[in-house]
């Protein structure tokens, strides 16, 4: 007999049993669903594969390419288009469209594709691989993908296209003609086919005074008269375009145009170009040519002019005259080489020896030149021609025959009289030359050569007669006037006969004599004679021997007088004697100027501007002279006093600061080693400086600079003025302090030759030493150097400027 448990395991064990067979029942009825759906899918995916091959099928063989956008990774490409090889095959590279399409193209189709995937915006775009293909992309959206289809435009569909482009293209030139029409300076305007006004430029408007361009077709303003608008009508309905010169009314004033309009197929279009100032300009050029021609039918000089096919088309009434030539012959316009062969024929001109073809090549000779050819004709019967002939910029060539037969006739007499007047001179016993008056010697005979010792071959240069000091062997020691003695004011040597040749007085001028003595020990009496035409002769007669027993007693009672004399008296008195007149002249000369002495001659205020420049370097030498004079005779007395550096330098720059400007030179100053102030004499030192700065300003070239540096060194104070002129030759620095040494060569003018001696004496009278460095080609340097020291402890000595050492 079962238990209980027993029983309760029996029911559990009945249970799982049962539970486990409608398990079992329920697993198969599931799985015979299962497989009967998977049949059903396999169906479903099948016919799907079928539709999907069926779809690519068209697809591909439309001739087209797909890219299809399913999300941010590359398109799928799909198709392929066939009728052109310019459109890459393969997939990769017809993705790289920067290979195969213009890059216009390509940023607009980037464009596109982006804003079709961020947008979902349609686009249809036409891509112009070149002038034979032409690819349209368009692009849309499908569901959640993107699609952009390329294919080739053909038929109607290019046609299409190739219309629009072309269309674009016309609209755009038209509006860039607009545009420029707008901008253009010439009336245009625009008629419909009833001849109303629908289009004008800014410039027509401008023309018939309208506001702007909408008031002048709202208003329907012409340009043209009634009468003139009615011929252009009458010629655009023949189908004939107008061009015709007529004249209107713009801005008050009456003006010429060139009018042009032409018939159209929607009206008509015209322009109007204005030709007033051009036919101005032709009727002046008309009346120059007829003014000349009267001009030169006035003329004794023949001319004729030859056009560029060498015939005549002008000659003037002396040409016809010249040659003995008809009108009736003149009137056919000869060519060049006929009117020569009927010259020769007729006897006027001489039958060369030469081929014809030759004599052609020389008598055009002329028509080919780039510059004016001149030539003497030398007619048969006995005359001289001068023929200049100047070729003419549009071709041909005016020629001038000018009868020079009685100008070579007097030519050949004077150089007859000439050669006489030669060869009497060369015989005189007397010295003569011929000046003229540009101081350029003329002419001289031998004895004039060997008096001053002149090389006769330099002489054949007509060289000046300020250069003949300088050529000259002999030196002039004194000059005398008439009375024997030097008249007072009176220039001493070539400076006198310098300033007699090349006077401006050409009227006032008289026969000047008087002795002279040169450097030989010879006496001669001169005669400066004015001679017509600004000429003068100086000649010079031989007195030694009559003189040379009178100078032996005067040199040996005279002497030691005489150089008292020379060291006293012309230091107290030369001052009054030459400064006063030369003050006198030139006050008067102020005085002249002034209001109240009344207006002066245009030759009036000229000269007084000479004597004013004249008397002003005259005084200066005499300051000069008198300077070094009285340094000569031991008497000259320094001023010393603390001196201001700086301002020293600037007063004496400001005396020469207008030649600098005038010579476009630049000044450059360093004083910063130089202190403040040291002991000397104020005014010595200015002119030290002065006569340096005016000496550099006289040789340093346009453009440069001269430097004016000081410093202290070794108990010293140095000035130094350097310019970068020609420089001096190493055998000419020791000479250039000499006094009257003038050294022009590379200078803009020549002085006195004393500003350097001057220089040298009042830096040695302050116990100092002038030091020279030049080269030539490389500039002058001039050195000052000045002891530094106070003032001495006697006056006497301060007077004779010598200084006591101080420490700075």
């Amino acid at each position: 007999m079962l238990s209980e448990s027993d029983i309760v395991y029996l029911a559990a064990f009945a249970f799982i049993v049962g539970a486990a067979m409608l398990a079992a029942t329920f697993i198969v009825r599931q799985r015979t669903a299962l497989a009967a759906e998977s049949d059903a899918l396999r169906n479903e995916l099948h016919q799907a594969r079928i539709e999907a091959d069926a779809r690519t099928a068209l697809l591909v063989a439309g001739d087209e390419r797909i890219l299809v956008f399913a999300g941010a990774d590359k398109p799928e490409v799909i198709g392929q288009i066939h009728t052109t090889r310019k459109v890459p095959s393969d997939p990769e590279r017809f993705l790289v469209f920067a290979d195969w399409m213009p890059a216009d193209c390509v940023a607009v189709l980037e464009q596109a594709i982006g804003e079709l995937l961020e947008h979902a915006k349609p686009f249809r775009v036409a891509i112009d691989i070149d002038a034979e293909c032409v690819i349209e992309a368009s692009g849309r959206t499908s569901g959640g993908l993107a699609m952009v289809r390329f294919n080739v435009l053909e038929g109607l569909r290019k046609e299409l296209n190739d219309l629009s482009t072309s269309h674009s293209r016309a609209l755009s030139t038209v509006e860039t003609l607009q545009q420029l029409f707008d901008k253009a300076p010439l009336a245009i305007w625009l008629r419909d086919r009833n001849s109303r006004l629908n289009w004008v430029n800014a410039a027509y408007a401008t023309a018939v005074d309208a506001p702007s361009v909408d008031v002048a077709l709202e208003r329907q303003l012409e340009f043209l008269s009634a009468q003139d608008r009615l011929r252009i009508a009458r010629n655009l309905a023949e189908g004939q375009t107008f061009e015709a010169k007529l004249s209107t009314v713009v801005e008050a004033d009456r003006r010429n145009f060139n009018v042009v309009e032409t018939v159209g197929p929607l009206g008509s279009a015209g322009l109007a170009i204005d030709v007033s100032e051009t036919e101005q300009v032709r009727m002046e050029l008309h009346q120059t040519i007829a003014s000349q021609s009267d001009t030169l039918d006035q003329l004794a000089t023949a001319v004729a002019r030859f056009d560029e096919k060498t015939q005549l088309a002008y000659y003037n009434t002396a040409f016809q005259r010249l040659f003995d030539l008809t009108n009736a012959y003149l009137e056919t316009g000869p060519d060049h080489i006929a009117l020569l062969d009927h010259l020769r024929t007729r006897g006027i001109l001489p039958i060369e020896k030469l081929a014809r073809s030759e004599m052609r090549e020389q008598d055009l000779a002329a028509y080919r030149a780039a510059e004016p050819t001149e030539a003497m004709w030398h007619l048969a019967d006995g005359r001289t021609l001068r023929v200049i002939a100047t070729p003419q910029p549009r071709g041909g060539a005016t020629w001038v025959f000018e009868d020079i037969t009685e100008k070579l006739e007097l030519e050949s007499q004077v150089k007859a009289t000439v050669r006489l007047q030669r060869e009497t001179i060369d015989y005189l016993s007397e010295a003569v030359a011929v000046f003229g008056s540009d101081g350029r010697m003329r002419l001289s005979n031998p004895a004039f050569a060997e008096m001053w010792g002149i090389d006769p071959e330099k002489l054949l240069a007509s060289p000046r007669i300020h250069a003949l000091a300088d050529l000259a062997t002999a030196k002039v020691e004194r000059t005398i006037g008439v009375n024997g003695n030097r008249e007072p004011g009176m220039p001493e040597g070539w400076q006198l006969f310098c300033e007699q040749v090349t006077a401006f007085d050409e009227h006032g001028r008289e026969t000047l004599r008087g002795e002279m003595s040169l450097s030989d020990g010879r006496t001669f009496n001169y005669a400066i004679v004015p001679l017509p035409n600004g000429l003068t002769m100086l000649t010079y007669a031989n007195i030694s021997e009559a003189r040379a027993a009178e100078l032996v007693l005067r040199e040996r009672n005279d002497a030691l007088e005489q150089a008292n004399r020379i060291k006293t008296d012309f230091v107290q008195h030369v001052n009054y004697e030459l400064r006063s007149p030369l003050t006198n002249i030139i006050g008067f000369s102020a005085l002249l100027r002034s209001p109240e002495t009344g207006p002066l001659t245009e030759r009036q205020s000229e000269y007084l501007d000479y004597i004013s420049s004249s008397t002003s370097t005259l005084l200066t030498i005499v300051n000069d002279i008198l300077d070094l004079a009285t340094v000569d005779a031991g008497i000259m007395e320094l001023d010393l006093s603390e001196v201001d550096i700086e301002r020293t330098v600037e007063q004496a720059v400001d005396g020469v600061r207008d030649r600098f400007e005038a010579a476009d030179i630049s000044l450059e100053i360093d004083l910063a080693d130089a202190g403040t102030r040291f002991f000397a004499d104020g005014h010595r030192l200015t002119q030290i400086l002065f006569n340096l700065l005016s000496n550099a300003a006289n040789f340093a070239p346009a453009g440069s600079a001269v430097a004016v540096r000081a410093w202290r060194h070794q108990g010293m104070l140095s000035f130094e003025v350097s310019d970068r002129g020609p420089g001096i030759a190493t055998n000419q620095v020791e000479k250039i302090f000499e006094r009257f040494e003038a050294n022009p060569s590379g200078g803009r003018q020549s002085g006195a030759g004393l500003g350097l001696s001057i220089v040298k004496s009042f830096v040695e009278l302050h116990q100092g030493q002038v030091e020279v460095r030049s080269a030539p080609g490389k500039g002058t340097s001039f050195t000052c150097h000045f002891p530094l020291g106070t003032f001495p402890p006697d006056e006497e000595a301060g007077r004779q400027g010598k200084f006591r050492d101080a420490a700075e």
